[in-house]
């Protein structure tokens, strides 16, 4: 897995000093580089993610698009605790107001969720007290609305019939209730989490949309991490006889050959590589 962790870092560091308007890293570019920075301190890492911040804040500021605002927040989040670069919590406060805004108008699932995903993770860069109750609220509207017990969860809130939604409405979902579990410890959101993933596991293992595969997998190895604490599994009602890790594994091997796994997706597949380790 080094090797292709390597592979994948001079993809997106390559496409990073291209110069190409096509090629300007995203989000999860970003986000790739700076945890293999953080894990190794390298130098060249470094530079790319200077140079590249910069026009960052200016993109993520003219962003309109939910996924795309909740992966610049969970950036700038996450470069904000290695670096002491003023713009980067009030950039990410700016996407936090926008995000939150348009929760009650929020429709489809994926969106809602990914953004409630992104805000509980960067609660401490505002006033966690008032940001992740309010977040939480969003969540179990989103849940409440368009969840059905045995079914999955559906494409929008406000479906007349529920009709299960896609691979990337679950996986999100998924992530955003894991998050919650963390930090709130309710254990309905974690075993939710992990019922909603047994239902899209079909999708998961086919060839469905390429991020949301992805995704999917950062959320196997969660769900992987929580059957292997010993005390979690003794207070959960958990799927049995189920290895995650290994059916990341599996997937990520025929991602592997995806042509986006090169190319625009790159820093999503890397994300997904980073999980396993």
């Amino acid at each position: 897995m080094n090797a292709e962790l390597e592979s994948i870092t001079k993809v997106v560091l390559a496409r990073a000093r291209a110069g190409d308007a096509d090629a300007v890293p995203g989000p999860a570019a970003l986000t790739f580089l700076l945890r293999r920075y953080q894990a190794s301190d390298r130098d060249d890492l470094r530079d790319a993610l200077g140079e590249a911040l910069a026009p960052a804040f200016a993109r993520a500021d003219a962003e309109t698009r939910t996924l795309e605002c909740a992966a610049w927040l969970t950036l700038f989040a996450e470069a904000s605790a290695i670096s002491d670069d003023d713009r980067l919590p009030a950039a990410a406060g700016a996407l936090i107001t926008d995000l939150r805004g348009a929760w009650p108008m929020t429709d489809v699932v994926e969106h809602g969720m990914a953004s409630v995903d992104a805000c509980l993770r960067a609660a401490d860069l505002v006033d966690p007290r008032e940001l992740v109750p309010a977040a939480i609220d969003e969540l179990e509207r989103l849940v409440g609305h368009a969840y059905q017990p045995g079914d999955g969860i559906a494409h929008t809130v406000h479906a007349h019939a529920h009709a299960r939604g896609s691979l990337g409405d679950h996986a999100r979902s998924a992530s955003a209730l894991l998050t919650a579990f963390e930090l709130s410890g309710r254990l309905p959101y974690s075993m939710l989490a992990e019922e909603l993933m047994q239902t899209a596991r079909r999708d998961l293992q086919g060839a469905g949309e390429f991020v949301a595969r992805c995704v999917g997998c950062r959320v196997l190895c969660r769900l992987a991490a929580l059957h292997a604490d010993e005390a979690y599994r003794a207070a959960a009602v958990i799927a049995p006889d189920v290895d995650y890790r290994a059916g990341a594994e599996r997937i990520l091997a025929e991602l592997s050959s995806h042509p986006l796994a090169r190319e625009s997706g790159a820093g999503e597949y890397g994300l997904a590589l980073l999980a396993l380790r």
